[in-house]
């Protein structure tokens, strides 16, 4: 039982600290939207059209949230009821997060500092991230817990790359200092993705054995 305990505050720590980046983030940018503070050249174009921005970011942040407390299998099993009550909203705004996370990339200006490579990541990423998470609803559905359970990690772990390109982009603030663009920039980005994407593989093949 203490082990378990040590697990599940292991797990809501790391993923909470991980919710923080895109929850601060996002915090700011609603109140720059609201506000009118901040406006850059940059950002402009969720000025322009600021609702599918405000959108995505509300749907970032609950499924961020909601998600914490989903992996811990200590609480999961104390709080079935919750689990299965807070999982189909996790669904729905990890729906709407990447297909809205997919508009603003279709849509949206691209900014001077992303390069060519980071509009194909974002799609991929997008629909990733929509198949993980449809998937996982179907297995669910099913009664197939153990499916269910793997590709909503995956899902949930695409979904917080925000907070690994906090890391992937410090060796850079450091060394170079100033906003990375271009290739850089897009590797960058994508390492993030890419360290979430293979973490979550790892952590599936671990509870398989």
């Amino acid at each position: 039982m203490a082990s378990s305990s040590k697990k599940d505050y292991f797990i809501i720590g790391s993923l909470l600290f991980l919710s923080l980046v895109p929850g601060i983030a996002g915090g700011v940018r609603i109140f720059n939207l609201l506000t009118g503070v901040g406006f850059t050249v940059e950002n402009q174009r969720f000025f322009n059209d600021p609702i599918p921005v405000l959108i995505h970011i509300v749907a970032v942040i609950f499924f961020s949230f909601l998600g914490v407390v989903q992996f811990a299998p200590g609480f999961r099993k104390k709080h079935l009821v919750w689990h299965r009550i807070s999982g189909r909203v996790l669904v729905f705004t990890g729906l709407l997060s990447a297909v809205s996370g997919l508009w603003l990339t279709l849509v949206y200006p691209r900014v001077p500092t992303d390069g060519d490579w980071l509009f194909g990541i974002r799609m991929v990423v997008g629909v990733w991230m929509t198949i993980c998470l449809l998937v996982a609803f179907v297995f669910v559905r099913k009664k197939k817990i153990t499916e269910h359970s793997h590709w909503m990690t995956r899902g949930y772990a695409i979904g917080m790359g925000a907070g690994t390109q906090v890391f992937t982009h410090l060796p850079w603030f450091l060394l170079v200092g100033g906003d990375p663009a271009g290739i850089p920039r897009d590797l960058m980005m994508g390492a993030g993705w890419l360290i979430n994407f293979l973490f979550a593989e790892w952590i599936i093949r671990k509870n398989e054995r």
